[in-house]
């Protein structure tokens, strides 16, 4: 059956999206991410699960830097 309405496939909406952020000017570009992570800290900020998402965030943040850590012992001069 084919619908009157045709939807874009998400593969052509993120190459879309990608080419208007590669668009932009560097400051643009810095502006809509700080935006990104601005809407993400009221998010939490709102959110039931806060303090349980900033602990799992500080978990995360530490097991990286551990990895960074081994993996620099391990091929590091």
């Amino acid at each position: 059956m084919k619908l009157p309405i045709q939807f874009p496939s998400d593969t052509d909406v993120i190459a879309e999206e990608a080419g208007r952020f590669s668009a932009l000017s560097s400051q643009d570009r810095l502006q809509v991410i700080r935006g990104l992570l601005d809407a993400g800290a009221l998010m939490l900020q709102n959110s039931p699960r806060s303090t349980f998402l900033r602990q799992h965030a500080a978990e995360q943040e530490s097991a990286s830097r551990q990895a960074v850590r081994e993996f620099l012992a391990r091929h590091a001069d």
